[in-house]
């Protein structure tokens, strides 16, 4: 089993690689990906490659309510792969590995390799957005957003 930080840091990539399929990042990130799975290179990293290609036609293929789902199963999927590789190195291994994988993700996340994937949530499990002390919380927001405090009550009524 791995620890927490390194299940993190797989998760946190598999969802990278369902975010970025379709944008103008996917090959280049793909590459990367493909990359960091073989260690080697060679046929391994032209299957992964190949796995890439499957996961963004899955994607574009999906639509209306069953596009989250898709979304979601290829995001664990690909946590899985990640985990599972992370788990084969040794011990000396996995932390510079885990950083190159950290590294690369951050990289996506924060668009320095081009331009910045589209945003949003994806995820295999529950998601629970909260708000508290009169902040505001959303999923998606679609125009303006405007907050006002209760009106408080005259003293004579309690």
């Amino acid at each position: 089993m791995l620890p927490e930080d390194l299940r993190t840091i797989a998760s946190q990539a598999g969802i990278a690689v369902v975010e970025t399929a379709g944008t103008e990042l996917w090959t280049s990130f793909g590459q990367q990906v493909a990359s960091w799975l073989a260690q080697s290179g060679g046929q391994v990293e032209q299957t992964e490659l190949a796995r890439l290609r499957e996961t963004a036609a899955a994607l574009r293929a999906a639509t209306g309510a069953c596009s989250p789902s898709v979304a979601a199963r290829h995001a664990l999927d690909w946590q899985t792969r990640f985990a599972d590789a992370l788990k084969r190195l040794s011990v000396d291994a996995r932390v510079p590995a885990a950083e190159r994988l950290r590294r690369l993700v951050h990289d996506h996340s924060t668009g320095s390799t081009g331009s910045s994937p589209a945003s949003g949530a994806i995820t295999g499990e529950n998601i629970r957005i909260q708000a508290d002390h009169s902040s505001f919380a959303a999923n998606v927001v679609n125009g303006d957003v405007h907050m006002t405090s209760p009106s408080v009550p005259d003293p004579a009524q309690g």
